[in-house]
C-alpha cells in the first residue's frame, strides 16, 4: 500500500450570511494514498467544491470560514499554516483544475503567458528556460504542436483544447496532488473519453494524486480507486470503486445509480430521486436523506446515523446497516 499523502479529518466549513449559516460541509473525513485517485460523487451543491475549496484555504472571505478539523497534507496540517505559507502549497504540491476552462483563463492573454505566468510563480527559473517548461506542460497533456499555439489565445481553441491547457497550467508546476472539479462537464462523450485517458495516462507517468469531482458515476467507474458519495455536506458512504458497484448499501448512493441510464435495460422512463436535497441552512433532524429514502424508518427521522465500518474500507452512515 503506498502512503497516506492527504489525510481530511472532521472538516467543517460553514458559510456566515445575513439569512443564517450555511452548513455547506458538516463533518467529512477521507484520505487520499499517493498515486491514487479518489472519486468525491453526489448531487450539485452537496459540498463537493466547497471540500476543494477548503483544502487549498481559496473560500471566500470573510462569510466563508472552515470551522474545525484538519487538512493533513505530507504531515503539515495546511490549516495551522499562514497565508504566506499557504501560498507555498498552491500550485507547487496542490494544484486545482476548476469546472469552466472559459472562466479559468484570462481571454487577454496568450496560451504561452498564461502558462508562463504559472511555470514563472513556483519556479525559480531564468527566462530562457521557462518557454521550455511551457511546452513540456503543453506536450505532457498531448496537445499537438505546442510551439505554434504558444501565441493563440482561448477564444481561438475548441473547449477540449481549452480544458487541456487548464491542465497543462495545473500540472506545469509539477504538484503531488492534482483536484479536477468537473473537468469533463463542457466535453461531449467521445472528446470526454480522451481527456479521461489523458488523466490515466499523466498520472501514469507521473504518479500523482488526484481527487476527482462529479456527479457522474460512468466517470467514476472509469477513473476512480476509491469513492466518497457526498450528501448535505457529509460523505454518507465511502468503499473501493469496485466495491461501490458490486454492493452499494446506502440507500442514496443506491438512487443515484438507479438515475444512470443503462443499454440493457428497456424502462419507457429514467428514475429519478424524488423531492430535492435539504437547504443547508435549515436541515432536518436525524438522516438528511429521510425525506427523500424510500426504505426509511422512525429512527431515521429522529436520530442522525454515525459511520460504521461495515467492511474492509467500506463505510456507511445509515441505520440499516447498524
Amino acid at each position: 500500500m503506498s502512503k497516506v499523502l492527504l489525510e481530511v479529518e472532521d472538516l467543517h466549513t460553514f458559510f456566515f450570511t445575513r439569512r443564517g449559516v450555511v452548513k455547506a460541509v458538516d463533518g467529512i473525513s477521507f484520505y487520499v494514498r499517493e498515486g491514487e485517485t479518489f472519486g468525491l460523487v453526489g448531487e450539485s451543491a452537496c459540498g463537493k467544491t466547497v471540500t476543494a475549496l477548503s483544502i487549498l484555504r481559496l473560500l471566500p472571505e470573510p462569510a466563508g470560514r472552515i470551522v474545525a478539523g484538519k487538512v493533513v497534507f505530507d504531515g503539515t496540517n495546511l490549516l495551522e499554516l499562514d497565508k504566506k505559507e499557504m501560498r507555498a502549497y498552491r500550485g507547487r504540491e496542490i494544484s486545482m483544475i476548476l469546472q469552466d476552462p472559459m472562466t479559468s483563463l484570462n481571454p487577454v492573454y496568450s496560451i504561452g503567458d498564461q502558462i508562463a505566468e504559472a511555470v514563472r510563480m513556483r519556479h525559480d527559473l531564468p527566462d530562457n528556460m521557462v518557454e521550455p517548461e511551457v511546452i513540456s506542460a503543453l506536450r505532457l497533456l498531448k496537445i499537438p504542436s505546442p510551439e505554434t499555439i504558444l501565441g493563440e489565445y482561448p477564444f481561438q481553441m475548441s473547449g477540449g483544447m481549452r480544458q487541456r491547457v487548464v491542465g497543462a497550467i495545473a500540472m506545469s508546476c509539477r504538484p503531488r496532488l492534482l483536484i479536477a472539479d468537473e473537468p469533463t462537464t463542457a466535453l461531449d462523450a467521445t472528446i470526454q473519453a480522451q481527456y479521461l485517458a489523458l488523466f490515466k495516462d499523466v498520472q501514469k507517468k507521473t504518479n500523482i494524486s488526484i481527487i476527482f469531482i462529479t456527479h457522474d458515476f460512468g466517470v467514476v467507474a472509469n477513473m476512480c480507486h476509491r469513492v466518497g458519495v457526498m450528501y448535505a455536506g457529509k460523505i454518507v458512504e465511502t468503499a473501493t470503486t469496485s466495491e461501490l458497484f458490486k454492493a452499494p448499501k446506502h440507500p442514496y448512493t443506491v438512487a443515484m445509480m438507479d438515475s444512470v441510464p443503462r443499454l440493457d435495460h428497456k424502462d419507457k422512463r429514467l428514475y429519478s430521486i424524488k423531492g430535492q436535497p435539504p437547504s443547508l441552512m435549515n436541515l432536518p433532524p436525524g438522516c438528511r436523506f429521510y425525506p427523500r429514502c424510500s426504505v426509511a424508518t422512525d429512527v431515521c427521522r429522529k436520530r442522525e446515523p454515525h459511520q460504521v465500518e461495515i467492511s474492509d474500507g467500506h463505510s456507511v452512515s445509515c441505520w440499516r446497516v447498524q
